[in-house]
Order: structure tokens, then C-alpha cells, then sequence
């Protein structure tokens, strides 16, 4: 008995596989013209986070210089620099970037980090030569930044900036999270823009958060994006339309 296929199934694959192609073929382009991807391509090697939440970041900072909200851009957390690259790029003449970051690792965790939050103590370990290198390659000057380097309970005490038009939180750990949004939180105006990189991720980031809300009493109207990333704009109540504002 012939068991082959009728030719329109032969058909339907050679048009999914020229589908496929022309797909491939066409984001490999967006990837050669689109300057946002080109940017994207150039922090890949320094930065664990999604191509979507990366995106995120950059349309957030935009966000707050369109809206004119006072106050610097400021990440804990930084890794080996990508995403303050990504930052830095919507940097204004009157904003600074703050980095901060041990350069030791991931610290020690506690069980309302989650079980395995243990397997990750001391990964995640970068150099700030990285941080300098990756801001670098996006053309940002070391006048625009400030590295601070150490665990957040000893740099935290000292130079803040007065005012955050951008918080950028990807500290994991319960703690760590806790204390930057009481250190951070009250520094930022109506508009500022709080992310937390690891909400939908480390259980302790996220208990962290309902913690301090709870403290402070705040309902924030949180948004997703990707797996784990969320973030809220400060002041703000609802999506309805606001005609371009927030």
C-alpha cells in the first residue's frame, strides 16, 4: 500500500519552511538596522537579562525624561554592567547614574529566600572593570556614573543621590531588596519608576516587596514583564489614558 503523503502536505511544509526562513531572515535584519537591537547585541555579553525586560528598562528611563520627573537613575545590583548600559543611555545632562554592587557575589540567604537560593550564594560574581567596559561600548562617560562598590548596608550609609527618577533593584534576596526600597523609596517623586528585576523569580524578593508595602502602606499598580521582572510607576493609580503622560 503507498503511504506517502498527498502533495498538499508536501505543500503546507515547503510553505511553514519558507515561513521560518523569511522569519529568521527578517529579525536577523531588524537585528542589523534597528538601533535599539544593535544596543541590545552590544550589552549581550555583559548582562543575564532578557532582550524583552532590557527593553523595558530603556522605555522606562525614556519614560521619566519625557515626563520630566526630577532625580537620578540609580541600579543595585549591577552584574557585569548590561543593563546599566541600557540606562545609561537615556541619561540627560542633569542626571547621574549610581551603581551599586559588592563585586564579591550573591550573600548569604535566609529560608524566606526560597530552597534553592542556597545554590546560588556567591554566583553572579563580576569585576567593576566589567561594569566600566560594558558603559563604555554604549558611550557613556565615567562623568555620568558613579560606582559603589561593597555590600548596600556599608555603601548605603553614605553619598546618596537627593532624588530617583529610576530605581533599578535586581539585589535577589529578601534583604537586600528590603533595604534598598527603605533606602531608596522616599527619594523618589511622583513618576519615578521602581523595577524589580526578580519578583517573578526569588521568593524573597518578592516577600520583600509585599513587606514594605505593608509597612509604608502602599498599593502600587504593579506591571509584568517577562518571567520574573515587575515594576510601578510612583503616584500612579490606574491605565486608564492619561493622553501621553502618566
Amino acid at each position: 500500500m503507498d503511504e506517502r503523503k498527498p502533495p498538499t502536505s508536501y505543500l503546507q511544509e515547503a510553505t511553514h519552511s519558507l515561513g521560518r526562513a523569511k522569519y529568521r531572515l527578517l529579525n536577523k535584519a531588524k537585528r542589523l538596522t534597528d538601533p535599539t537591537e544593535k544596543l541590545l547585541e552590544k550589552v549581550k555579553p555583559y548582562t543575564m537579562s532578557s532582550r524583552l525586560k532590557l527593553r523595558s528598562l530603556k522605555n522606562l528611563a525614556e519614560l521619566v525624561n519625557e515626563n520630566k520627573v526630577p532625580g537620578d537613575f540609580v541600579e543595585c545590583g549591577t552584574f557585569k554592567g548590561g543593563s546599566a548600559a541600557i540606562i545609561s543611555t537615556a541619561l540627560t545632562p542633569a542626571r547621574r547614574l549610581w551603581l551599586f554592587d559588592s563585586f564579591e557575589g550573591l550573600p548569604d540567604v535566609k529560608d524566606i529566600d526560597g530552597v534553592d537560593s542556597k545554590e546560588w550564594v556567591g554566583k553572579c560574581r563580576a569585576a567593576e572593570e566589567d561594569v566600566i567596559e560594558a558603559l563604555t561600548n554604549v558611550g557613556a562617560s565615567p562623568n555620568q556614573y558613579l560606582l559603589r562598590k561593597g555590600w548596600f548596608q556599608e555603601t548605603f550609609r553614605g553619598e546618596l543621590p537627593g532624588q530617583v527618577a529610576l530605581l533599578h533593584c535586581d539585589a535577589d534576596w529578601y534583604d537586600s531588596v528590603l533595604l534598598t526600597l527603605e533606602t531608596f523609596y522616599e527619594r523618589i517623586p511622583p513618576g519615578g519608576v521602581v523595577v524589580l528585576d526578580d519578583f517573578g523569580w526569588w521568593e524573597g524578593c518578592r516577600e520583600a516587596f509585599y513587606d514594605f508595602c505593608n509597612r509604608h502602606g502602599e498599593k502600587p499598580l504593579l506591571e509584568r514583564v517577562d518571567c520574573d521582572q515587575a515594576y510601578w510607576i510612583k503616584g500612579k493609580t490606574d491605565n486608564r489614558d492619561r493622553q501621553g503622560g502618566w
